[in-house]
């Protein structure tokens, strides 16, 4: 990721400096881990819900945004995530993950 901000001299693709999160969550929410398919739909809407933008929220209005996750199970939480992007004005928002968990049927 330093590489990455670093090469951007345009600002074309901004990027979040490094170490610098943009979305954080100050308050514990429940757990979606073992849960049933609603209890994790209902997991990621309060974590959605507890996220607070850290930088100028006038930067969502119209961009593009890449969420960036370690672990996809259902999708509940980058879609609940991107709805609450959505509704602050971003144009679109996209999902990035680094592990998808197996299917368990």
């Amino acid at each position: 990721m330093d590489a990455a901000y670093t090469e951007d001299v345009a600002r074309a693709f901004p990027l979040s400096p490094p170490g610098g999160h943009r979305l954080v969550k100050h308050t514990e929410t429940p757990r979606s881990a073992n849960q049933n398919l609603d209890n994790k739909g209902a997991a990621a809407a309060a974590h959605a819900a507890a996220l607070i933008w850290t930088g100028d929220t006038s930067d969502i209005k119209g961009a593009t945004v890449l969420l960036v996750d370690d672990v996809f199970t259902s999708g509940s939480q980058l879609q609940h995530v991107a709805r609450r992007l959505r509704a602050t004005g971003a144009a679109d928002v996209r999902g990035l993950v680094l592990a998808r968990v197996p299917w368990s049927g």
